[in-house]
């Protein structure tokens, strides 16, 4: 039971906190960039980076989070976002017409999904997969693979640490 709730706990913070604070690594990594490149807008920015932002934050929290939290569930909090994952292509691959279906890459990963045009119309059936269902999922992975990442780290501080004989 305590292990249940345990990643359940993990799952929230990954599939809520990593989406969330997205934003904000967004609004930072706007103005770092900015100093390089004056040339695109913060919603062109978050946009273009939107995989980047959330995988770099998914990895960051997971590694944070996991310091101080057991890692042993974070590191399957992915199993439930792929699931999910899959449910949704099934649904998106069942409804309509085969032939005005893409691919699930371009639906879902490569679409010209830019915030900025939010009111076109069309968007929201266009682009809800890849601005809100991928970010979510992203997430989820880059949160595992940064509580692995932390629980390897701590098995190698501890082994370094035990006494040789």
């Amino acid at each position: 039971m305590r292990a249940a709730l345990a990643f359940i706990a993990q799952l929230a913070v990954a599939s809520l906190a990593v989406p969330m604070l997205t934003f904000f690594s967004a609004d930072l990594g706007y103005w770092l960039a900015r100093y390089v490149s004056a040339s695109v807008s913060p919603p062109q920015f978050y946009s273009d980076h939107l995989f980047s932002l959330t995988s770099v934050t998914g990895l960051f929290l997971g590694y944070l989070v996991c310091e101080s939290i057991s890692s042993r569930s974070a590191i399957w909090v992915w199993i439930p976002a792929l699931f999910a994952l899959c449910l949704r292509v099934a649904v998106w691959r069942s409804g309509g017409s085969v032939l005005f279906h893409g691919s699930v890459i371009d639906h879902f990963i490569t679409a010209d999904c830019q915030i900025q045009s939010w009111h076109e119309v069309g968007f929201s059936t266009r682009c809800a997969d890849k601005t809100l269902l991928m970010p979510l999922i992203l997430g989820c992975v880059a949160y595992s693979i940064g509580a692995a990442i932390q629980m390897l780290n701590a098995l190698r501080l501890r082994s370094r640490l035990r006494p040789q004989l």
